[in-house]
């Protein structure tokens, strides 16, 4: 089935939605390879249950992953080595510090027979550092150079730079999905030798979403989620070009607006005619309110993040997405679940786009560009909430705190040096009024749907 070329994005049509009875069943949460993956980004199940099935992870004796815990240099080399097979017996110590009986000897000194790594000189002896957590930095050096890449490494503390150009340059992982410096946790690094190894064997492309290169399905508008069965609305591109990956746009409303009514007033169709947009449904409270996340839900597991995840697998598998520019917006209590997921997403959402919302996060998972509008008048979402939205982000991404006046202007914004692939846009607007002239400090202004597609754009 084709998308149908149109003047504008619109929603599928009643005769699409009867179509959805032909189409195969939605695929709503993904199956975890391991019970504490079960709200782990479905990239990382899917990475993580393909090297299982290769043989090269098996887990804790606990019958767990451990995914968040970050991975140490001995461990990865083990990963690297067991996704291409066996690495070689050891005879003799390769370095002070790995003894030829030890655990892991074959892959540190498979590894440095093979050039991958020459390890750290102390005094007159070299040492390895096996019980060390790897960084990014590391990490990435050490996969390019397993996989046959012959790079020249960089001088200075930018070393790793031309491994992770290699990186972009093969579109396995974007360098603006990680920090350099930052350790690496166990479900990451295990995605990124599942991309290697994907790319290498079966010539994937990670960026390119299952549902590049098939004709494209409708996708199911409704999922199945921790046992219930939630709903969303979806545009259709503007273009006929199925083939070509598209971004896609995950649109939160607030605590009293529908996802219906949200996407008339956001004017999100028009400015981003290029984009698949989504609008999820929140869960209905009463009294016409809505929800994103249950009471007492921790931070880093808000009930929804695992609804956005199906949604993103279930558009992904039916059309053509760019995976390195999935994004989120939202208004109010919206914006703070929006600010939410990106964060706990990190790395994986390319940038979020808020007004009026903080987060309940205060540490992100990784890198994500960000754009936060908030008028300092408003009474549901102070100054001091967005500030904090802000310099968690900027800590994030490793920004300073020098800024400089940036577009749009009308919403007084600025933008802070030193992260310029995940930027950190925040915008303190004296727009006080709504379209019927009210006084209304927490609106939605004028322009701000061209503003975000813009930033979106730029990225």
């Amino acid at each position: 089935m084709r998308i149908s070329q149109t003047t504008g994005p619109k929603f599928l049509s009643l005769i699409s939605a009867i179509a959805l009875l032909l189409q195969p069943a939605a695929l709503g949460a993904a199956v975890a390879p391991f019970p504490d993956m079960e709200q782990s980004w479905f990239g990382y199940q899917e990475s993580v249950a393909y090297l299982k099935a290769r043989g090269a992870i098996s887990g804790y004796p606990d019958g767990l992953f451990h995914p968040a815990d970050t991975i140490n240099r001995a461990e990865f080399l083990k990963l690297v080595f067991r996704s291409k097979g066996a690495a070689e017996p050891v005879t003799e110590d390769c370095f002070a510090d790995v003894p030829a009986d030890a655990w892991f000897a074959p892959f540190v000194c498979a590894a440095k027979r093979r050039g991958i790594i020459q390890g750290y000189k102390v005094g007159s002896r070299f040492i390895f550092k096996p019980d060390q957590p790897i960084i990014f930095a590391e990490a990435v050096k050490m996969a390019v150079l397993s996989y046959g890449s012959e790079i020249a490494e960089g001088s200075g503390e930018h070393w790793y730079q031309p491994y992770v150009e290699e990186l972009d340059r093969q579109k396995i992982l974007p360098s603006s999905s990680y920090i350099p410096w930052a350790p690496i946790t166990r479900e990451r690094a295990a995605d990124l030798i599942a991309r290697y190894v994907r790319h290498d064997e079966d010539r994937v492309i990670p960026n390119l979403s299952p549902g590049c290169g098939k004709s494209p399905r409708n996708p199911s508008l409704t999922l199945t989620v921790g046992g219930q069965e939630r709903t969303y609305l979806l545009t259709q591109l503007s273009r006929t070009d199925a083939s070509t990956p598209a971004p896609l746009i995950v649109a939160f409303h607030g605590r009293t607006n529908s996802n219906d009514q949200v996407r008339a007033y956001f004017g999100l169709d028009k400015a981003a005619s290029d984009y698949f947009i989504a609008y999820p449904s929140g869960i209905p409270t009463g009294n016409g309110s809505y929800s994103w996340s249950n009471p007492g839900d921790k931070a880093h597991v808000l009930r929804d993040y695992v609804f956005f995840d199906a949604i993103v697998r279930e558009i992904s598998a039916s059309v053509c997405i760019d995976m390195d520019r999935i994004f989120v917006v939202g208004h109010s209590l919206g914006a703070w679940f929006a600010n939410s997921v990106a964060c706990a997403r990190g790395g994986i959402v390319r940038a979020s786009a808020t007004v009026g919302g903080s987060t309940i996060m205060q540490n992100c998972t990784g890198p994500t560009a960000a754009m936060i509008i908030n008028n300092p008048k408003d009474p549901y979402s102070s100054q001091k909430t967005a500030e904090s939205m802000r310099d968690i982000r900027i800590t994030a991404n490793t920004c300073s705190s020098v800024s400089e006046k940036t577009e749009p202007s009308a919403l007084s914004c600025m933008q802070y040096a030193g992260c310029p692939q995940n930027p950190v846009v925040f915008c303190p607007h004296t727009i006080n009024v709504d379209y019927k002239g009210n006084y209304y400090p927490h609106v939605w202004p004028d322009g701000t749907a061209q503003a975000m597609v813009k930033f979106f754009g730029g990225l």
